[in-house]
């Protein structure tokens, strides 16, 4: 989950940008985050849903990340 491609890091309110890679589109994207964490009711509850999606999924098809990706598209084009 954490590498050197990593432009950007949510929990729960906080989010994490890495100087000089983020951008508006990784910004509206952990803005999501912050939004998925609000409806799951608490960090743990999101954590648990997000890690067991990364596991079943995989990364980049897990829904939470779908849905993060398909909202900066849709903001940022």
């Amino acid at each position: 989950l954490l590498s050197e491609r990593t432009c950007g890091l949510t929990a729960g309110h906080g989010i994490l940008l890495r100087r000089g890679v983020a951008d508006a589109r990784v910004l509206s994207h952990e803005c999501r985050h912050v939004q998925q964490y609000e409806v799951a009711g608490s960090a743990v509850a999101f954590l648990t849903e997000y890690l067991g999606q990364i596991v079943e999924y995989g990364y980049w098809d897990a829904p939470l990340e779908r849905d993060a990706r398909a909202y900066e598209r849709v903001r940022h084009p």
